[in-house]
């Protein structure tokens, strides 16, 4: 089945049935209120420190260097420091207008969500404390009583990575134009099987990029992606590791796996590293490298991601008030662990919610006023349980009018779902965490079915648009397919390659349509289109050797699977066949 791709992790808690299930759902229910009064506690009025007390080195250094250095430092997002008296004293008036604004530092999410790990939110207290020194004069105070600064091991959260590994070369970003969105293909030298705990992207220019997904590819094949144009979602033949929110975004720490939810690297593999970058003005030189922390203890779980979205987007210039909806019924138990919600500039409200089935409505994120330039993955203090027959929902509501101050478009112009920064998009994600692996596979058929049905969705309003657009077509034959619809799948996909003659992946599936149907001669003719529009695919020249294995040509046959494993060295399919054909040739 078609399944969006794309956090973090926790450990597992059982939901139970019957009553203990509903005592379960009201320890959730106190659990997110605890939350919410404690965020309240920290909202409390601030009581004012008697005059002239405050001073940098004693009290108000533990706080810049808590709060805004991890993002104000060399080598960081931030355009300028806040790690000395004097980094801050030049920009005191500002210091002071922006926390009191709750500008800085960011933090997107409002008081009443359930509480998140990592929060970066001023409490009441630090921020008084933080305006009455600014309004005091900003009194320095005896250096000798700094504490002493944190390590900040030369720009890694963590300290020294395990493994480093880094963009082969820099790329060059224009200084104008659209945004680039590109593969960058890193090998991972290792020579044994790693379970990872934590991976960090660091960008050297950190303020052209505006996020970044890593995908792991254990067969070499991304190599010929390296540099080229990135399409939405994982290249084939990659992957984000099960469950996992491999991501970066200004201002997040490392994606890390909660103890026994570690991911598996297997040797040889190698990181696509598919990176959004954004001009500013001038030419801009970029070389990101990504830091592994391991670990030596197996994955005894694993999580697994949901997501809610919309691919039919489409805002009218001037329309203020758009709202984008999406729902799914969980089929099984689980706890919410992490999550990530996604779009571009017009969006101004985000808010995702579960109903439970005794009518319990959960917040689990709400972000009333939407920054563009900071967004992340957020993981829960405290997991969530939502029992089966649970709606998590998601609603944006986005503001194409001259009101949105972010709106990129003077004056507004329609705006319809695409990558660009200028396009729009609609995502919320969750990492979940099932009780069992019989739970885990229950899930993952509910949300490819619900996956199907958001693509047809696709489909249909793409060939709205245009009757011929090949990728319509093509997305529709593979929903027919999934519904064994095979003779309706073949006419679009007949129609796909009248649309775009040089349509690979129309011309690879449709060749596996054949083969499994039969028609050797039509998966032929197909298999070799597919070839023709990208000869380095060695599942094109694996199944053209298939097709020549069914004809009993053998030595065309054997060719073909050499071929593969050249393309493909640890491709299993053409080796066993090639194996087998040595075997029986004399």
């Amino acid at each position: 089945m078609i399944v969006v791709f794309f956090m973090m992790a926790l450990a597992a808690t059982v939901v139970l049935r019957g009553r203990r299930a509903a005592e379960t759902r009201k320890q959730t229910g106190d659990s997110l209120l605890a939350g919410h009064s404690a965020q309240m506690e920290g909202a409390r009025e601030y009581t004012p420190r008697p005059a002239g007390v405050l001073e940098f080195s004693k009290d108000i250094a533990p706080i810049i260097w808590n709060r805004c250095a991890p993002c104000h430092r060399p080598k960081q997002v931030a355009p300028f420091s806040l790690l000395s008296y004097s980094d801050i004293k030049k920009r005191a008036e500002q210091v002071a207008e922006v926390t009191a604004k709750r500008i800085m530092p960011p933090w997107p999410p409002g008081l009443m969500n359930p509480r998140f790990e990592d929060e970066r939110r001023l409490t009441e207290d630090e921020l008084g404390m933080l305006q009455q020194w600014i309004s005091e004069g900003a009194i320095e105070g005896d250096p000798s009583e700094l504490p002493p600064e944190p390590e900040w091991h030369d720009g890694w959260f963590l300290g020294k990575p395990d493994l480093v590994v880094t963009m082969g070369k820099p790329f060059e970003l224009a200084a104008d134009g659209r945004d680039a969105y590109r593969n960058f293909v890193l090998a991972i030298p290792t020579n044994e099987r790693r379970y990872v705990r934590a991976v960090e992207l660091r960008p050297d220019n950190p303020r052209v990029v505006h996020h970044a997904f890593m995908f792991v590819d254990p067969t070499g094949q991304s190599q010929r992606l390296d540099g080229k144009e990135a399409q939405l979602g994982a290249p084939y033949g990659t992957q984000m590791p099960e469950g996992q929110f491999l991501s970066y975004q200004p201002g997040r720490g490392p994606a890390m796996a909660s103890e026994g939810l570690a991911w598996t690297l297997e040797r040889g593999s190698y990181l696509v590293l598919q990176l959004h970058m954004k001009p500013t003005g001038k030419s801009e030189m970029l070389q990101a490298s990504v830091g592994f922390y391991f670990t030596d203890q197996a994955p005894t779980n694993t999580p697994m991601k949901a997501g809610l979205t919309s691919y039919t987007i489409d805002i009218p210039a001037g329309e203020s008030n758009y709202v984008v909806k999406d729902s799914f019924v969980l089929p099984v138990d689980v706890q919410a662990i992490a999550i990530l919600p996604h779009a571009h500039y017009l969006v101004r409200d985000v808010k995702g919610f579960a109903a439970l089935p005794d009518g319990t409505r959960l917040p689990l994120i709400h972000i009333k006023n939407w920054d563009f330039e900071w967004q992340g993955a957020y993981r829960f203090a405290d997991s969530v349980s939502l029992p089966r027959g649970s709606t998590i929902m998601m609603e944006f509501t986005y503001d194409n009018s001259t009101n949105n101050v972010h709106n990129p478009n003077h004056p507004p112009t329609a705006v319809a779902y695409g990558v660009q920064s200028t396009d729009e998009m609609a995502e919320l994600w969750l990492q979940l965490l099932p009780r069992n692996a019989v739970d885990r596979a229950l899930l993952a058929r509910a949300f490819a079915e619900k996956s199907d049905r958001v693509y047809d969705e696709r489909s249909q309003y793409l060939l709205s648009k245009n009757p011929n657009d090949p990728k319509g077509h093509f997305t529709r034959a593979v929903i027919l397919l999934n519904q064994r619809k095979v003779v309706e799948a073949l006419k679009h996909f007949n129609l796909a390659l009248a649309a775009d003659p040089n349509y690979h992946e129309a011309h690879f599936t449709l060749g596996v349509v054949h083969l499994m149907n039969n028609n050797i001669s039509g998966a032929e003719i197909a298999f070799k289109n597919a070839i023709r529009t990208e000869p380095q695919d060695y599942r094109a020249q694996g199944s053209l050797g298939n097709v020549y294995l069914k004809q009993g040509r053998m030595n065309e046959a054997l060719a073909q699977f050499e071929m593969a494993l050249r393309i493909n060295p640890n491709d299993p399919t053409a080796r066993e066949n090639l194996e087998m054909l040595r075997k029986r040739m004399p």
